[in-house]
């Protein structure tokens, strides 16, 4: 099951719109200020919810109108945030690949906290990633395949996401390296590339954040 989460961070509209109508989609939940480039996009979620602090009237009020049934609303003060409430949404609803758009932007507290999310994913075995015009980013444990022909961008960086990452083996990099350990505090790990068709991380313990970017 296929999920999109739409949220409230900056989102490049002209990149935004093509990614979404071309790829299928078999759940769309929005989050709070989502609701401002989904009714500009025409696009109708399953799912809306939030504290509804941060979206403008105009959008509020027309998603109210044809369809309030799909919206639910919490309490500003609350544990989680609305992009957190939206991916724990979409996980129970059985996602098992799912997409966030809106979760980067200029509030780095938001991005950081988002990309904290991608952990709450991989503990429950869901492929999750974040998305943007520059960016796509994920998180490994194990293994990854990454294809010249699926590359989002021109730069794959590796970060440590635990203190020590150990056994990162990267082949059909234009920088290899095998059983190597990535500790956090340096950059080691940032703006190689693909130099096969196909490359593949793994490792033996710890936590990737994986990055492709494009400038």
């Amino acid at each position: 099951m296929r999920c999109l989460i739409i949220t409230g961070g900056t989102i490049q509209t002209e990149f935004a719109i093509k990614y979404i109508k071309e790829r299928t989609w078999d759940y769309v939940v929005c989050a709070d200020a989502g609701m401002k480039f989904c009714h500009e996009a025409g696009i109708m979620p399953n799912l809306i919810l939030g504290d509804f602090d941060s979206v403008d009237g105009e959008s509020y009020e027309y998603f109210q109108k044809v369809c309030l049934e799909r919206m639910e609303r919490f309490p500003t003060h609350k544990d989680e945030t609305d992009t957190e409430l939206a991916l724990l949404r979409a996980i129970d609803a059985g996602a098992d690949a799912i997409t966030m758009i809106g979760a980067t932007g200029t509030r780095l507290d938001h991005v950081m906290g988002n990309i904290q999310m991608l952990k709450l994913a991989l503990d429950r075995k869901v492929s999750c990633q974040i998305v943007d015009a520059h960016n796509r980013i994920r998180m490994v444990d194990k293994f990854a395949e990454l294809k010249k022909t699926d590359q989002f961008g021109k730069y794959v960086s590796l970060l440590p996401f635990t203190p020590e990452v150990r056994g990162i083996t990267l082949k059909g990099f234009a920088y290899e390296v095998e059983n190597f350990t990535l500790v956090s505090g340096i950059a080691r790990g940032v703006s190689n590339e693909l130099k096969a068709e196909t490359a593949t991380i793994s490792c033996e313990e710890g936590i990737l954040l994986v990055i492709e970017s494009r400038d």
